[in-house]
């Protein structure tokens, strides 16, 4: 004779097969991925220790500035970021004669706001270079309609970037955060700069603009110029 518990264990079990399956559905292959953050020991090694100040990179007492204009979301944009602009940091901004700053200017055609936002809040602890060159380093794995909360969460969450998370959170909504995003659109607009990554050179003999992907030679000789 069959036990009467018989129906009710199979159907309990039913039950949890089925949840499981709907829970797989509705999590799985849509739901969000953790991203691979890779480069943080090349990044940490670049940037690490350096002083910064929001979107400054160097000795705020430095009288060259090399204004960067890139694009986080651009994908043409990641190489010239790592190969120009890297070298760039490695040789100047331990010293005290030019500091770096870094200008969000939407150039492809993912809009760049939501991430712009993220690195700008990152800023805020001055983290803005860890995060904008880990941000690159990791492009790839963005997607291409653009980057999910879970992508910047699990930048902004590494050790190299090393930021309060609740507080980042907070402040990529704010009115600050959101008034440097526009401000550095208004001033690409302003300096009439085309759509590509471009370098403004500011110093006490007076200033550059690099247009169209400038070289780190001729960012370096225009650096020369106005010292």
């Amino acid at each position: 004779m069959r036990s009467p518990w018989f129906p009710r264990v199979f159907l309990g079990l039913a039950a949890i097969l089925l949840i499981a399956a709907i829970l797989s559905l509705s999590v799985g292959t849509g739901g969000p991925k953790p991203v691979n953050v890779t480069g943080e020991e090349a990044v940490q090694e670049l940037i690490g220790g350096v002083q910064q100040d929001g979107a400054y990179i160097g000795s705020p007492d430095a009288p060259v500035t090399i204004g960067v204009f890139n694009d986080l979301q651009c994908s043409t944009c990641r190489g010239y970021e790592l190969h120009t602009i890297d070298p760039l940091i490695g040789e100047y901004a331990r010293g005290d004669s030019v500091r770096l700053e870094f200008h969000n200017f939407s150039l492809g055609a993912t809009d760049t706001t939501v991430a712009a936002y993220a690195a700008v809040a990152a800023g805020v602890q001055d983290s803005e270079w860890q995060f904008v060159d880990l941000f690159f380093r990791n492009q790839g794995q963005a997607g291409p309609r653009g980057v999910t909360p879970q992508f910047l969460n699990d930048i902004a969450n590494t050790q190299t970037v090393g930021i309060n998370t609740t507080q980042w959170n907070g402040d990529r909504g704010s009115a600050a955060v959101k008034a440097r995003v526009d401000s550095d659109a208004k001033l690409a607009a302003d300096l009439s700069l085309p759509a590509q990554p471009a370098a403004v050179v500011t110093g006490p003999g007076g200033t550059r603009k690099l247009i169209e992907s400038p070289s780190k030679a001729a960012i370096d000789s225009a650096v020369a110029a106005v010292s």
